[in-house]
């Protein structure tokens, strides 16, 4: 059995945070808001404003932000019950700091934002879901998966160069790059030669 001090010290956001995200515009109302909940079986909506997370909006904020207080659902605009401001990680931060971090705040999601854009949500109920036991498994996968037959280890992340999500980055002159810059990478090096 795993001791789950050694898994959080490997696990990160990134590993376990729900991606994409849906979100809502703040001149969104929050009916619209409560329709997506319902779409897609969400417990929170993250508030954007010009793409750029400003707040989120819970269930809990629904009952006790519009329900509670009798409003008219379809009157009220996103930024008038969300909860800002909207507290964020980084999809590197290791998962149990997130949870610090959640459990000083007194919170149950951080966004999870790369390079001033929003990438994922994580929530403690998603961490908690997590068992030891699965982590296991996921780590053994890794393991056998990720590994080359040169002996290079893939890793996932985002690329140092593009900005995009790959499962497949390889270290390249100190940088984190997915397939398709080192490709690019490697033409522009046949080209000076």
């Amino acid at each position: 059995m795993v001791k789950p001090a050694s898994l959080a010290e490997e696990l990160r956001v990134k590993d376990i945070m729900s991606s994409p995200v849906i979100d809502a515009d703040v001149e969104e109302t929050v009916e619209e808001v409560a329709k997506k909940m319902e779409r897609y079986g969400i417990g929170s909506v993250v508030v954007t404003e010009k793409g750029f997370p400003v707040g989120i909006i819970t269930k809990r904020d629904l009952v006790y932000k519009v329900v509670a207080k009798n409003l008219k659902p379809n009157e009220v605009k996103a930024k008038d019950v969300m909860s800002s401001p909207i507290h964020v990680a980084n999809p590197d931060d290791l998962i149990d700091n997130a949870l610090r971090e959640m459990n000083r705040l007194k919170i149950d999601h951080l966004a999870v934002v790369h390079k001033d854009r929003l990438v994922g949500i994580i929530s403690t109920t998603d961490i908690l879901q997590v068992t030891p036991e699965i982590l296991e498994i996921v780590r053994e996968k890794m393991r056998m998966g990720n590994v080359k037959a040169s002996g290079e280890s893939y890793t996932e992340g985002f690329c140092d160069a593009c900005g995009e999500w790959s499962d497949m980055l390889l270290r390249v002159n100190d940088q984190y790059l997915c397939e398709d810059c080192r490709m690019e990478l490697e033409t522009r090096g046949g080209e000076e030669s």
